[in-house]
């Protein structure tokens, strides 16, 4: 695995922190076509991207320290600056509440919104999840003997020499793309008639996928 991409004198450029602005980028681009699609003003898609990419760092990493208090007490600087400790679910709340907070400060309806940013958040998540596979942060698998099984024994987060593991970042990237398509044809073919239904759909199918991944997690 790679966990730092390029060493810059004293700045190591990490593959997680180079995935997650991509990421960032991804759902720019993708946010701008729908907002276009929709009739949108199409340069509100920089400003919630930005805000989404805010307040998902800060809700991941604060959840991350709720979760794992003694990794605060053991190492502080660690635990809040460090290169691993994301909580998904506390990065989707975070950036959710920023979001809504912008635009709803704008005057726009926040359900309408809700719909066409669903896209990007679940290619998003694709993109981001492909740097913890590179990082080998510790979101992998349990033990596996299948063909695509890998070792992270040079990761943030080694496994443990010799054992190779299931690459769940790579199947939740993947589950991500699928839904990210999904979502976007129930966007385009107008299936929902009510503000908010397509957001419920991606709700169901990320928690889903979520699921099924921990069963190998």
């Amino acid at each position: 695995m790679i966990p730092v991409i390029i060493q810059l004198g004293p700045l190591p450029i990490n593959s997680f922190g180079l995935l997650l602005v991509l990421a960032l980028l991804a759902g720019w681009a993708r946010l701008v076509l729908d907002l276009k699609w929709a009739g949108e003003d199409s340069e509100q898609a920089e400003r919630i991207v930005f805000w989404a990419g805010v307040g998902g760092v800060l809700g991941a990493r604060l959840a991350f320290i709720a979760s794992f208090p003694q990794q605060l007490l053991s190492d502080p600087v660690g635990a809040v600056f460090g290169g691993a400790g994301f909580v998904y679910y506390g990065g989707l709340l975070g950036g959710t509440l920023a979001v809504m907070y912008l635009i709803k400060r704008n005057g726009a309806s926040v359900w309408k919104y809700s719909d066409l940013v669903t896209p990007t958040l679940a290619i998003g998540y694709a993109v981001g999840r492909i740097g913890c596979q590179l990082s080998g942060d510790g979101d992998y698998g349990i033990a596996s003997e299948l063909p695509w099984a890998v070792s992270f024994a040079h990761g943030v987060v080694p496994t443990a020499p010799g054992v190779r593991v299931h690459p769940t970042p790579v199947y939740e990237t993947l589950a991500a793309l699928l839904i990210a398509f999904i979502l976007a044809h129930l966007i385009r073919s107008r299936r929902f008639s009510v503000a908010g239904q397509v957001m419920g759909v991606y709700l169901i199918l990320t928690s889903l996928e979520r699921f099924l991944v921990e069963f190998v997690r």
